[in-house]
């Protein structure tokens, strides 16, 4: 287990939210007859002010247990993603974001941070 690894891991997946903004504001820009840079701008500035949602997640559930997991060498990337689906909804509904899109956005980020910790974590050959 290297710590270096780790912190890059963690670093990288806090982009989640501008990646996710910037996502579904291409996609309402490009969809809607209104859209314009301004749409594009305001969904991404909700996704990044909605940014902390992954940081507790993070640093809650989903580091603690990919440390837990590693520790008895028993890595699971599914349990992991896992944590994040859980911590992402709980703490979305800890702030009074119980329903609605918002609920859904701030655990595809969470699943997003999630799997891209994962995925820096992986061994290069």
């Amino acid at each position: 287990m290297d710590k270096k690894t780790i912190l890059k891991g963690i670093a990288y997946s806090l982009f989640s939210p501008f990646v996710i903004g910037c996502l579904i504001g291409a996609y309402y820009v490009i969809t809607l007859e209104g859209g314009n840079s301004k749409l594009f701008f305001s969904i991404l500035l909700s996704a990044v002010a909605n940014a902390h949602i992954v940081g507790l997640t993070m640093a809650i559930c989903v580091v603690p247990l990919y440390l837990f997991l590693i520790k008895r060498s028993q890595t699971n990337n599914t349990a992991v993603i896992t944590a994040a689906l859980f911590g992402g909804a709980l703490f979305s509904f800890m702030f009074n974001v119980a329903s609605g899109q918002v609920f859904i956005v701030n655990t595809a980020m969470a699943i997003l941070a999630a799997g891209i910790f994962i995925m820096t974590q992986k061994k290069r050959i």
